[in-house]
């Protein structure tokens, strides 16, 4: 027993060295710390970070605890997954894990120490960001510090989010399908699934329900308690206007009852079940699992249909590849937009998919799902050289090194319109200018992103977060609305959109030439 103990610490141990000796764990976490200054304004500004029917909460220990921990809750429980479900990719390509395999340390113990390993850099991060929010509270002094109410506060709600993070990043890398852009993707929706459960078995009737035990992002037990104990409906939790004349409330924090606590201990640990099924599934650094051998394809659904539709992507590439047999820049755009449809032959099913959905249905109907499908094929064109270690080499083209950001932008561009031919050639003039422009944003955002963070991952979840409040929205808002699916984009809209875009391209050609000089 000590000894499998022994190993499952030297797991947690050694993934925790290797994050935080990363400069971009330092700069997230800086990061971070950072937006607790922007998200407790003061007082006098004429915004605050809770706001209970029209009156701000007094900044005691109780609302910024609770208010910020809520922020810490969403960040490790959606954002975290992201920045943690790559721990055992990371051990196949180092081939660390075929180290660890050939030691008597058992899959249990591995995958329960990349668990661990998981819990502790999240709650570390949590934890630095509850010192920096504890610092505000003391900047704006209105009211004493009491530290045990504030740390009650992240007890009561981001333990649960970040368990289940983490034991959700530990099943999808055992499970192949899982753990790639799929994963990413299922996970965004699953997490949203879990909020919209809880949050409507609140809202439907009061009482212990079964949601409470699957309220793993706490946002059911916030409300229940929010409610409780200050009887009101209107919450909101986020630098928002108030108005100063109004005199502010006191909210003392949240606290457990008798009905809550058990709950809220299911919902917490109810995630580690999830262990023994990734045990299941775990390849143990299989070569043939892992899928380094030349049938890698053949041993999932995914890898099925990708091989059903590479012989017809094949062709239709042999025959797009004629006009690019020169060595212009034109040509190389054109055989990297080619080269998306021979490594993910789904491309091709995406793309005639988007036409057939687009002409059958509305703009508002089909647009936001052929721009979820874009975003997911044009992910890692910015990023599939840096996952395949052939940068070195790509670099030896000509005009590529400089042109790298360009290039890999101008192919996503090309990809775009070709799934969007149909909506842009059915739009109208003003709808056309909007779509057109989306397609540039959603593009650049995802080349910006790809260059600057070397992960597909980063552009999926920003994108699919984003994407998810424009299609709630329904075009209430104009701003939201950046590619014209509702109509209600304004002149601003698009010169926002577009800006943005072109900010982001610009940051990440600076970055790139800056990277390109250090070499």
């Amino acid at each position: 027993m000590s000894d499998s103990l022994l190993r499952i610490a030297a797991i947690v141990r050694a993934d925790f060295l290797v994050r935080f000796r990363r400069p971009s764990t330092l700069i997230i976490f800086l990061l971070l710390s950072a937006f607790a200054y922007v998200w407790v304004p003061a007082p006098r500004s004429g915004r605050a970070l809770m706001q209970i029917d029209g009156h701000r909460a007094l900044y005691n220990s109780g609302a910024i605890g609770m208010a910020t921990a809520s922020i810490a809750m969403v960040f490790v429980g959606l954002f975290g997954f992201y920045v943690v479900s790559n721990a055992v990719r990371r051990d196949v390509i180092s081939r660390c894990g075929v180290i660890a395999a050939s030691t008597p340390m058992r899959s249990g113990e591995y995958l329960l120490g990349k668990l661990f390993g998981n819990i502790t850099f999240l709650a570390t991060f949590t934890a630095g960001f509850m010192v920096t929010s504890m610092m505000m509270l003391l900047l704006r002094a209105e009211a004493p510090f009491q530290p045990l109410v504030f740390i009650e506060q992240y007890l009561f709600l981001t333990p649960g989010a970040i368990v289940f993070a983490s034991a959700v990043a530990v099943l999808f890398e055992s499970i192949p399908w899982l753990s790639g852009k799929l994963g990413d993707v299922v996970y965004f929706f699953l997490w949203s699934a879990a909020i919209g459960i809880v949050v409507s078995q609140e809202a439907g009737k009061g009482g212990v329900t079964w949601g409470r035990y699957f309220d793993f992002t706490g946002f059911g037990f916030m409300i229940s308690q929010t409610q409780r104990t200050l009887g009101v409906e209107s919450i909101s939790i986020g630098s928002s206007p108030v108005d100063p004349a109004l005199a502010p409330i006191v909210f003392p924090g949240l606290s457990l009852t008798s009905g809550s606590l058990v709950p809220r201990l299911v919902s917490t640990l109810l995630p580690i079940v999830l262990l023994p099924v990734a045990t299941l599934f775990f390849h143990r650094f299989d070569p043939v699992r892992t899928g380094r051998t030349a049938d890698r394809g053949k041993r999932n659904w995914r890898g099925r249909i990708q091989l059903l539709f590479k012989p017809i992507s094949r062709r239709a590439v042999g025959i797009l590849m004629r006009p690019a047999r020169g060595s212009s820049f034109a040509n190389a755009v054109w055989a990297d937009a080619l080269l998306t449809l021979t490594l993910f032959p789904l491309a091709l099913l995406a793309i005639i998919g988007a036409a057939v959905f687009a002409l059958l249905s509305k703009p508002d109907q089909s647009l936001p799902f052929i721009f979820a499908a874009l975003a997911i094929v044009i992910s890692d064109v910015a990023t599939r050289e840096v996952r395949a270690a052939t940068t070195a080499n790509l670099y030896a083209a000509p005009r590529l090194r400089e042109n790298f950001v360009w290039w890999k932008f101008a192919s996503a561009f090309v990809i775009a319109l070709v799934m969007c031919a149909v909506p842009v050639l059915r739009a109208g003039l003003h709808s056309l200018g909007a779509l057109l422009n989306g397609i540039f944003f959603i593009v650049a955002s995802a080349t910006a992103l790809g260059i600057v963070s070397r992960n597909a991952k980063t552009f999926i979840v920003i994108f699919l977060s984003f994407w998810y409040l424009v299609v709630n929205d329904r075009g209430a808002s104009a701003l939201l609305d950046f590619a014209g699916f509702y109509g209600s984009g304004t002149s601003a809209t698009i010169l926002l959109y577009g800006t943005g875009g072109l900010l982001a391209l610009i940051v990440a050609q600076v970055y790139h030439r800056m990277k390109l000089n250090r070499a």
